[in-house]
């Protein structure tokens, strides 16, 4: 009868998108999710523990009280594009079918 019911404090866009930035800024892999959720990619799965000591004290220290995820790299995220500063349209013009005349 006398307890008190507390509602969880709102978090905005912009808190989420603050929080995203400081977790860039101390290096690691921020992401947005599908619900506009914070998560950090670890490195590597055997520092997913250690991350997440680490990211709890940095949000605890923001007072930041929304969600937030940690997870393992995949396989897609190995896979870094290669860029050499030079454009290979010479593949792409060689492999091209000729017009009709």
């Amino acid at each position: 009868m006398g307890r008190e019911e507390k509602a969880p404090a709102e978090i905005r866009t912009t808190d989420k998108l603050k929080i995203q930035k400081l977790l860039s800024d101390a290096g690691y892999i921020v992401e947005m999710g599908n619900g506009s959720v914070p998560t950090v990619v670890c490195k590597r799965r055997e520092d997913m523990s250690r991350d997440l000591a680490a990211i709890r004290k940095i949000l605890k220290e923001q007072r930041y009280e929304g969600s937030f995820g940690v997870r393992a790299p995949r396989k897609t995220d190995e896979l870094m594009p290669v860029d050499n500063g030079e454009a290979e349209t010479t593949d792409i013009i060689d492999d091209a079918v000729p017009a009709a005349v």
